[in-house]
């Protein structure tokens, strides 16, 4: 005796509706820039991808509807209903600081613990001079005053030259660096990397007020973003360890601007604050250093 299932196959239904749904909130997530919360942007075209091939299951899926199954088995089912119920849950509102407690902050200027090495100077002595005339000496001093003239200007435009892309906002006759939301990440690169090239600058720029510091000092807090390299599970704070004088009135995860002057001490760079700012939050709060 030939056994059939009647009405249609609720199994293929179940499937294809839950491929359907996980293929169009995720294409949803990432054509809104929503999924910027979860991953880095260099992940949008696997997430379409993704999307496009969930939508493509369900449709050769769906024509297992038509075909009878005596036994479905619905429970499968679950491996793809517990993603969607994921995706339809916002990410949660956590304030900034906290996602990041416990992190050591890596990522934050911080001492490097040793000193610079500078060249050292030769001297001649005088008898090396015994065999030129005055007139050569003063020769040679000359030619030497422009050759040194000449190796200012040439550091200055090579380090004009020099700087990677993401700087922008550098004003070297004024001193002055105004740090845009989009180039937070590679001027806080740079100044962990070359504090000494801008010591003295003013600077501007948005972030929000970190205080889980180690050994934090009482006049002390780091202006940061969160930065992602790969995902919300790696978040950490990015920036600078910023000094104030007086009491400090923004609270913990307040966004603020702040004008001040950099320092660096013992090779490493911080930020004297000299005017602080109530900010808005930036459109993408997070910034990714590996795009």
């Amino acid at each position: 005796m030939r056994l059939r299932g009647k009405g249609m196959n609720l199994e293929a239904l179940v499937e294809s509706l839950c491929y359907f749904i996980f293929g169009v909130m995720l294409l949803r997530l990432t054509l809104t820039g929503a999924y910027l919360s979860y991953v880095t942007p260099r992940m949008k075209p696997y997430l379409i991808g993704l999307s496009a091939l969930m939508l493509f299951w369900a449709v050769v899926n769906g024509k297992n509807i038509v075909r009878p199954k005596y036994k479905s088995r619905v429970k499968r089912c679950l491996v793809l209903i517990i993603p969607i119920l994921l995706l339809a849950v916002p990410p949660s509102s956590l304030a900034a600081g906290a996602m990041v407690k416990g992190v050591s902050g890596s990522n934050l200027t911080a001492p490097s613990g040793g000193s610079v090495n500078k060249p050292e100077e030769t001297v001649q002595s005088p008898e090396e001079y015994a065999y030129y005339t005055q007139d050569d000496l003063e020769k040679q001093d000359q030619a030497l005053e422009e050759s040194q003239d000449q190796e200012v200007a040439t550091s200055s435009d090579n380090q004009a030259r020099a700087l990677p892309p993401g700087l922008n906002g550098l004003d070297q006759e004024a001193k002055t660096i105004t740090i845009s939301d989009e180039d937070f990440s590679p001027w806080v690169t740079e100044f962990g990397t070359n504090p000494e090239k801008y010591d003295g600058y003013t600077v501007i720029m948005k972030g929000f007020v970190y205080l889980d510091l180690e050994e934090k000092k009482e006049n002390e807090f780091a202006l940061v973003r969160l930065s992602m390299w790969c995902c919300s599970a790696d978040l950490s704070p990015m920036g600078l360890i910023t000094e104030y004088k007086g009491s400090l009135t923004a609270k913990e995860n307040d966004w603020i601007t702040v004008t001040g002057t950099l320092k660096v001490e013992d090779g490493y760079a911080t930020l004297n604050a000299e005017k602080m700012e109530t900010a808005e939050k930036p459109l993408e709060e997070y910034v990714y250093p590996f795009y």
